[in-house]
C-alpha cells in the first residue's frame, strides 16, 4: 500500500511539471523561502531484529526552499526539510529507548489560487530523496529491583542490541499553504506537509552481558510517515512593478464669455442670434424689414429631360427616372480587420478583447472566407527576443479565441511581429497600450454569404 501511494504521488508530481514549464509574464522569477514549525513521526514499525512499534513525539524543524514562479499559477520548487523526534521506548518496554530524524531533498510542483487579493492559498506534491538515521538501543531488564531479581529477556531485541545506521531512499509529500503577499516582493508563508517514505534497513550490533563480543543484526523501520507545519517568509527576487503614474491634472475649457470651466457642458448658453428672413436674392436681412422688390423680366421657358415637356420653371419638369441601384455586399470588400489589445506582458484575453473576437468571428456569419491571417505584436518594453514569444503567444490566444468559435484551425496562419511594427513609434522600454495587439486580418470571398463554421 506504501509503494502504490509513493508512486501514484510521484507520477502526479511529475505530470504537473510540464504544465508548469510553460513561458514566463511580468511577475515570474526566482525566490527563496524559509519555514520554522513542528514536524512530528507517525508510528512506525520494526521488524527483524528488533520487533516492535515507536511514536514520534515532536520537535522543532526547519525548511528551506528555493523554487521559481511562472507567473501562471504554476511554482517549481527544491524544497529541504530536516525532521528529528524523539521516539521513546519501544513498544512501550523498559530498558528500550530510540530516537531517529530524517534529511529530505524533493521536487515540488505547486499552484497557487490568485482570486482572493493579497491572500494566496496553494496546494502541491513533491517526490525525491530521504535520508534516515536511527539510534536505538535495548537490553535485558530485571523483573523487580530486588538483589536476587532474575533479568527478563526484552522482546524488543535481547539482550544488549545497539543501533546508530542510516539508510536512505525514496520519499513523497502532499502540500496545502496559504501565503499573504506582505510586499510585491515579501510574501508570509505557512504550510502543511503530509510526508510519507519507502521503508529503511539498519544495522546494528548485538552483545552479551559480561562480554565485548558482539555480531551483526538488522532491521527494517516500515510504514514510516510525518507531518509537518511551519511558517515563515518567501521572498521573490526582482525588481518589483512601479506605480501607476499620477492621473493627469483636468483640463479647464474656454466658454464663449471667457470663463473657464471643467467640461464644456457647464458653459452658460450664448444668447440667441436676432431672427433673420432670406430674401430672394440671398441676401440675408432683419425679419422685421422687407425684402427688395424683383426685377421684371421677361418670362423664359425651358425643354425638360424627356425632350417633349416645355415649362417655364425647371421645378416643374417631372422626375427623372431613378437609376438602378447597384447591388453590393459587405463580402465584396475583399477583407476586414480586428485588432485585439492585451495587458501589459500578458497573453490572455480580457473582457473587452473577448468582445472583439465574437464581433470577428459574426464576420462568418456572413461572408464566406478564403483566410485569416493573425499578427501578435508587442511593445518596446523588454528585450526583442522576448517580445517575439510573447506576440507569438498572443497570436495564437486568438487563434484558439477563434477556433472555439467554429473557425477552422487550418485556415488561421500567425506572425509574430515582437516589437518591429509599432502601431505608435515609441522609444525603446516604452510601455505603449496600441502596441500590445494582435491584428486579425480576414479575407473575405466576394459574392459569398456561405459560413466558414466547422460542424
Amino acid at each position: 500500500m506504501k509503494k502504490s501511494l509513493l508512486a501514484a504521488a510521484g507520477l502526479a508530481a511529475l505530470m504537473a511539471l510540464p504544465t508548469a514549464a510553460v513561458a514566463q509574464d511580468n511577475d515570474s522569477g526566482w525566490y527563496l523561502r524559509g519555514n520554522v514549525g513542528g514536524g512530528i513521526f507517525d508510528t512506525a514499525d520494526f521488524t527483524g531484529d528488533l520487533v516492535g512499534d515507536v511514536e514520534g513525539e515532536g520537535n522543532l524543524s526547519p525548511s528551506i526552499g528555493i523554487g521559481y514562479d511562472f507567473d501562471n499559477n504554476w511554482r517549481l520548487e527544491l524544497d529541504g526539510t530536516y525532521l528529528w523526534n524523539d521516539m521513546g521506548a519501544i513498544s512501550q518496554l523498559p530498558s528500550s529507548s530510540a530516537d531517529f530524524r530524517t534529511y529530505s531533498a524533493m521536487l515540488n510542483a505547486i499552484y497557487d489560487f490568485d482570486d482572493f487579493g493579497r491572500w494566496e492559498p496553494y496546494v502541491g506534491a513533491g517526490i525525491g530523496f530521504v535520508r534516515g538515521h536511527l539510534s536505538a538501543e535495548t537490553h535485558d531488564f530485571p523483573s523487580d529491583f530486588s538483589a536476587s531479581a532474575v533479568p527478563v529477556t526484552n522482546p524488543a531485541c535481547s539482550p544488549i542490541c545497539d543501533f546508530s545506521d542510516a539508510d536512505s531512499g525514496l520519499g513523497y509529500q502532499l502540500i496545502a499553504g496559504l501565503g499573504y503577499a506582505i510586499t510585491e516582493n515579501l510574501s508570509w508563508d505557512t504550510h502543511y506537509k503530509y510526508m510519507g517514505f519507502s521503508d529503511f534497513d539498519f544495522t546494528g550490533t548485538r552483545g552479551v552481558v559480561g562480554s565485548d563480543a558482539t555480531s551483526a543484526i538488522g532491521t527494517q523501520m516500515e510504514d514510516v510517515e510525518a507531518h509537518f507545519l511551519g511558517t515563515g517568509f518567501r521572498y521573490r527576487f526582482g525588481a518589483a512593478t512601479p506605480p501607476p503614474p499620477p492621473p493627469p491634472k483636468p483640463v479647464m475649457v474656454t466658454c464663449f464669455d471667457g470663463s473657464q470651466v471643467m467640461t464644456r457642458s457647464e458653459c452658460p448658453q450664448p444668447p440667441a442670434p436676432p431672427a433673420t428672413q432670406v430674401c430672394w436674392d440671398g441676401s440675408v436681412i432683419d425679419a422685421a424689414s422687407v425684402c427688395p422688390n424683383r426685377p421684371i423680366v421677361e418670362e423664359q421657358v425651358y425643354t425638360c429631360w424627356d425632350g417633349q415637356t416645355v415649362v417655364t420653371d425647371l421645378a416643374q419638369c417631372p422626375p427623372p427616372p431613378a437609376p438602378p441601384v447597384p447591388q453590393s455586399s459587405f463580402c465584396d470588400q475583399g477583407d476586414t480587420q480586428f485588432v485585439v489589445y492585451f495587458e501589459w506582458d500578458k497573453s490572455r484575453l480580457t473582457n473587452e478583447a473577448a468582445a472583439v473576437v465574437d464581433q470577428a468571428s459574426s464576420i462568418a456569419q456572413q461572408c464566406g472566407i478564403s483566410g485569416v491571417v493573425l499578427e501578435g505584436h508587442a511593445d518596446s518594453s523588454g528585450n526583442a527576443s522576448y517580445n517575439v514569444g510573447l506576440s507569438n503567444r498572443r497570436a495564437n490566444t486568438v487563434k484558439s479565441a477563434l477556433v472555439s468559435r467554429g473557425f477552422q484551425s487550418s485556415s488561421i496562419t500567425t506572425e509574430a511581429r515582437g516589437e518591429s511594427q509599432l502601431a505608435v513609434q515609441t522609444g525603446d522600454n516604452v510601455r505603449e497600450p496600441l502596441n500590445r495587439r494582435t491584428e486579425v486580418i480576414i479575407r473575405l470571398i466576394p459574392g459569398s454569404d456561405t459560413m466558414m463554421f466547422t460542424q
